[in-house]
């Protein structure tokens, strides 16, 4: 996997963009000769070559092959198409110059928009998008070798089939219908997707090959508030013989759909085998089954391998608040380790995760996992069903799951798993919640270390704390040791007693964002001693848009 992401192709020429600066009269060979357009670098650009973009608003201006009901005069037909091989990288400073390199990228300091937003008019809800392109950035036929880095991708509006491309992937939209390259397998990382649609699936990123295998990379990127009428709100992957893309450091928050309401993967031949790492799936919602993930197979095997995985807060209007896995054919056999499933609601069967084979055995292997606190409106499978032919069985090891435990009466779900800050699944969807074990947690240190494959918990902090790792995506810190960032001497933030306490030497403008970027808080300060209170929850704290500490508030 880390060879993977690592992935990169020796460029063979560098060209480079800058709104601000740039001239599209000039070559694009280095800053002080940028495009002002990134489309001018796209047309230049060939295998192995890099665009470097700095930070600004673009907008697609080139239009895609379409078919004769959609002519290329359309403007939502307005594309970024980018070649198989070639890397796009942002996160810039708009008053780069030719002494600026990759060590002063800063993708989330230096924002850089690629938007579908063609009238800059978008509302809220999905509002007034009828006239934002179909597709902000298109991938055709493309390997690992292509690289998205770097970037806000907002605005597409997927609400029609245009040329072969499907009705998926406002945001990106990757497909291949190559029988000669036969795969389509994107690495994306840094990335926000947010704000996109479609009438399909995958609204914020949508890929799909009708020969081969569709198995992208995706590292470090929040896919939130995202809108399919179909399937996959914020991602979904279709592959003809597999479909297993590898997600690692990937928030997948506030989506909707029809069915996965944050995710849907889905393979025709041999296998849906996702690998997901280090993610958190909170917030979304679907009509059907599966509100943070649905994962399927009409003639292969179900496989998905989660490590670190929180699933909190979804909701789903029939089946599997939290996650769906079945297969037609074949054989269900995920495996879960340290992952936390607490939250979730389904209006129909089963708040938590679904396990389901139709013609074959469902054998799901489920490590130092909690299942618990989600809820179903019908039957009594609150948190956890397994299902398949004679033989499925579900080995749990160092488990707590609320369906397979015997709870004293008096004591209530949430206080017996002792999460920090559960919230009721009646209230889902949402993304608040504070699933790590709070102090004197059942969860703590009841784990077996023979099953981590991991150096740190979904929070970042050490896997394994006091010798023996716990149960669930999180691991519980000595507080006094989670919440010291820096030497007492030097501490400038830190939290205590339910507040933020920020302390500086000089006027500082302080910004608090919640951990999916949402700004919670802005303020001017004199040096002094700040005292902010805050709910309980993590946050990112920035002075003057440089130092960027997190920090965890807890009443």
């Amino acid at each position: 996997m880390g060879s993977l992401c690592s992935f990169a192709v020796l460029a063979q020429n560098r060209y480079y963009v800058n709104q601000t600066k740039g001239d599209d009269t000039f070559d694009g060979s280095s800053w002080s000769n940028a495009f002002a357009t990134l489309q001018m670098a796209i047309d230049e650009a060939n295998t192995g070559d890099e665009i470097w973009v700095a930070s600004g608003i673009y907008l697609p201006s080139k239009s895609q092959e379409t078919d004769s009901e959609d002519p290329p005069t359309n403007p939502r037909n307005n594309t970024f198409s980018i070649p198989n091989g070639v890397q796009l990288y942002g996160g810039f400073p708009a008053q780069a110059d030719n002494s600026t390199g990759m060590n002063n990228r800063d993708w989330e300091r230096h924002t850089t928009i690629l938007s579908g937003d063609l009238n800059n008019d978008d509302g809220a809800d999905f509002t007034r998008m009828a006239d934002n392109v179909y597709h902000v950035v298109t991938l055709l036929s493309v390997d690992e070798s292509t690289i998205i880095d770097g970037f806000t991708i907002t605005g597409g509006n997927a609400d029609k089939q245009v040329w072969f491309r499907q009705p998926l992937g406002g945001g990106i939209n990757a497909v291949n219908n190559s029988a000669t390259f036969a795969k389509s397998s994107p690495t994306l990382r840094n990335l926000i997707i947010e704000g996109n649609a479609s009438n399909g699936g995958g609204a914020g990123f949508g890929n799909y090959t009708s020969y081969g295998d569709a198995c992208p990379v995706i590292s470090n990127t929040i896919i939130r508030r995202n809108k399919s009428g179909e399937y996959g709100g914020g991602f979904a992957n279709e592959g003809r013989l597999k479909s297993s893309p590898i997600i690692e450091n990937v928030t997948i928050i506030e989506n909707q759909a029809f069915r996965g309401g944050g995710m849907y993967c889905v393979s025709q031949d041999i296998e849906t085998a996702p690998v997901l790492t280090n993610v958190g799936i909170s917030g979304n919602s679907c009509e059907n089954s599966g509100g943070g993930c649905y994962l399927d197979s009409y003639g292969g095997d179900v496989k998905p391998i989660l490590t670190n995985v929180s699933v909190s807060g979804n909701s789903a209007g029939i089946n599997a608040g939290g996650m769906f896995f079945n297969a037609e054919t074949g054989k269900v056999e995920p495996v879960l380790t340290n992952v936390t499933i607490a939250g979730n609601k389904a209006g129909g069967t089963v708040g938590g995760l679904v396990c389901r084979s139709t013609q074959n055995i469902s054998s799901p292997e489920i490590r130092n996992t909690v299942i618990w606190g989600n809820k179903a409106n019908v039957m009594q499978y609150n948190d956890f069903y397994n299902e398949g032919v004679t033989g499925s069985h579900s080995d749990f090891q160092s488990c707590l799951i609320g369906d397979l435990s015997v709870i004293p009466a008096h004591i209530s779900p949430d206080t017996y798993a002792r999460f920090v800050m559960p919230v009721d699944a009646n209230f889902a969807p949402t993304t608040a919640g504070d699933y790590r074990p709070d102090n004197g947690s059942p969860l703590i240190n009841k784990g077996n270390n023979l099953f981590v494959t991991t150096t740190v918990d979904l929070a970042g902090k050490p896997r394994i704390f006091d010798n023996t790792v716990d149960i669930g995506a999180y691991e519980y810190q000595d507080i006094s040791t989670f919440n010291m960032l820096m030497p007492s001497v030097e501490k400038i933030i830190w939290s205590e007693a339910g507040n933020l306490y920020v302390r500086i030497d000089q006027p500082a403008l302080v910004r608090i964002y919640s951990v999916d970027g949402r700004l919670v808080q802005q303020l001017s300060m004199s040096e002094g001693v700040k005292t902010i209170p805050l709910p309980s929850g993590f946050y990112l704290v920035s002075l003057n848009n440089e130092t960027t500490e997190k920090v965890f508030v807890s009443k």
